[in-house]
């Protein structure tokens, strides 16, 4: 979910890798301030040699109801927080995601 705008971004296979998958983008250190473009820069990553399928990944304004794993981005703090079953497992700054190993 891009909380800025209320955009969310759905994958029915890929959750379990979803972190990695905001982070690659994160990485990038591209339109941080901007929560449209970093949408779009996520989204990119998300179906990455996937592109042109039929069913997979979404865009759309409702949380599906049927999700267990929620990345949060928050452009207008920097942050990236995942959540388990509505439990928060992790919180981090974009720097801090550009410094991790």
């Amino acid at each position: 979910m891009i909380k800025d705008t209320g955009v969310y971004l759905y994958t029915h296979w890929g959750a379990t890798e979803l972190y990695e998958t905001v982070k690659n983008a994160i990485r990038k250190k591209w339109r941080w301030n901007d929560p449209e473009y970093l949408a779009r820069i996520i989204f990119d990553e998300m179906i990455k040699e996937r592109q042109g399928g039929e069913s997979g990944y979404g865009i759309g304004t409702k949380m599906a109801g049927d999700i267990w794993r929620l990345v949060i981005v928050d452009c207008k703090k920097f942050t990236v927080t995942v959540e388990d079953e509505g439990k928060i497992k992790k919180e981090k700054t974009f720097q801090q995601i550009c410094e991790e190993k």
